[in-house]
């Protein structure tokens, strides 16, 4: 019997490496700000729903967000049913890249984009090109030359780390 075996490209990926950013000098406190690290902490709101909703950690959540998503469109009079809510963007992005990519197709971003870009276009067998920035800014006609048959997702990061 044959093991299984990831699709190709999967290996390939260097897993994130987590934790605080090294600290040039001792003493000083240091935040991860590409992580999504805060020097603030969550917020009182935060802590108080935490707390709300800890005695019910045993449920699953309602799987379309639809409490949320009905709130957002209230609140910036939009259709709920456009409305993609996730765990964060890597969940998102993972989703985007897992529904239009697959072997043989492209996806492009730029030199300085959202390293998931990359991860997500490889995890699902596409190759990911990248158009080259100018000044550390997205460049539209590099990201049009780039575009083939092939291009199926164009990944754009705004605002965008470390730009």
């Amino acid at each position: 019997m044959s093991r299984p075996v990831p699709k190709p490209g999967i290996l390939d990926i260097a897993p994130y490496v987590q934790g605080k950013s090294p600290v040039a000098e001792p003493g000083r406190k240091m935040f991860k700000l590409s992580a999504n690290e805060t020097p603030f902490g969550p917020s009182p709101r935060a802590r108080e729903a935490y707390a709300a909703a800890a005695a019910h950690l045993e449920d699953y959540p309602e799987g379309t967000s639809r409490v949320l998503r009905e709130a957002i469109g209230r609140t910036f009079g939009l259709d709920p049913a456009r409305i993609v809510c996730g765990a964060g963007s890597d969940e998102i992005l993972n989703l985007l890249a897992h529904v239009y990519l697959g072997p043989g197709d492209e996806a492009i971003s730029t030199t300085h984009g959202f390293l998931v870009y990359p991860i997500a276009t490889a995890a699902n067998g596409a190759t990911n090109v990248v158009a080259k920035e100018t000044d550390f800014t997205c460049n539209v006609d590099a990201i049009l030359a780039s575009v083939s048959p092939r291009t199926k997702l164009v990944w754009l990061a705004n605002p965008n780390n470390p730009t």
